[in-house]
């Protein structure tokens, strides 16, 4: 496919058009920067770039597993027990390149396969397990930054990449590991989304009245070391029978019940006094 645009292609059509580039392409200039390269920003890394005067410019992009160098194994005065285990890409295993030429008046992107290099020796899920792509860091940091447990997050991206995004191949693979690591990253903007939201403030506020109004008891609370917090209720009645038969009892969760990404569950709890409580949490 020679100087046309391209179009109507799903995501995992695109990766793999951007991963084995056989002919020259043209893509619109925000169509490449929004869809197309962030499905493939893991497999590539900056090699060369040139800056034109009339603005135009051009980049060369080598394959990820270009390594020319050997890894260094030297652990010197690290006694045996206390040397991490750790993996050593070797050095030299594929060495394609392309070049992204962008044309800044016309607003398009060219894609090229660079000075006639080899193709690729590995596959696409490889370079998926060596990094993650943009688009999928993304999703999982949608996920995350709602701090959610590492599971939750590895389910609802692979569940979204698939039915939404074509994205399945590119996620198969995802580990909970990985996830972690990403999520250890936005530990600091985990809150964020959630500080100073005067909507949720009030809605929270709303929801209290409410429920106090229909005679429940009701609490806020929040678990510093945990960055928790949430708001517990429970209706007299429903204590009386607890009080009566007590026990712990999960009835009911979601996985979102609201447009804050609140979580509900439904519990019953019983007190090492014997005193019972029905609670509805969110999370």
């Amino acid at each position: 496919m020679s100087n046309n645009k391209i179009v109507h292609f799903t995501s995992d059509e695109k990766r793999a058009l951007l991963f084995n580039i056989k002919n020259t392409l043209e893509i619109s200039e925000e169509e490449f920067d929004n869809s197309w390269w962030p499905l493939v920003s893991n497999v590539w890394t900056q090699f060369n770039s040139c800056k034109l005067n009339n603005g135009d410019s051009w980049k060369v992009f080598t394959c990820r597993f270009t390594k020319h160098r050997e890894s260094s194994t030297r652990k010197e005065n690290i006694p045996i027990k206390k040397r991490r285990t750790t993996m050593i890409r070797p050095a030299n295993i594929c060495h394609v390149k392309i070049k992204v030429i962008r044309m800044t008046s016309k607003k398009l992107i060219q894609i090229e396969r660079y000075n006639n290099t080899p193709d690729h020796t590995h596959t696409l899920i490889e370079s998926d397990r060596l990094k993650r792509s943009t688009a999928v860091r993304t999703l999982v940091m949608q996920e995350a930054i709602k701090n959610y447990p590492p599971v939750a997050i590895v389910k609802a991206v692979k569940e979204y990449a698939n039915n939404e995004l074509d994205l399945g191949e590119s996620v198969k693979d995802l580990k909970r590991k990985e996830v972690a690591n990403i999520k250890y990253k936005l530990h600091g903007p985990l809150e964020t989304h959630l500080v100073g939201n005067i909507e949720l403030e009030s809605d929270i506020l709303e929801t209290i009245s409410y429920l106090k109004n229909q005679e429940y008891y009701c609490e806020r609370y929040y678990i510093s070391q945990k960055s928790t917090y949430g708001i517990v209720f429970a209706h007299p009645k429903q204590l009386k029978k607890l009080h009566q038969y007590g026990w712990l009892t999960l009835i009911d969760s979601t996985h979102k019940t609201n447009k804050h990404d609140w979580r509900l569950f439904t519990l019953y709890i019983r007190i090492l006094i014997i005193v019972g409580m029905l609670v509805h949490i969110f999370l």
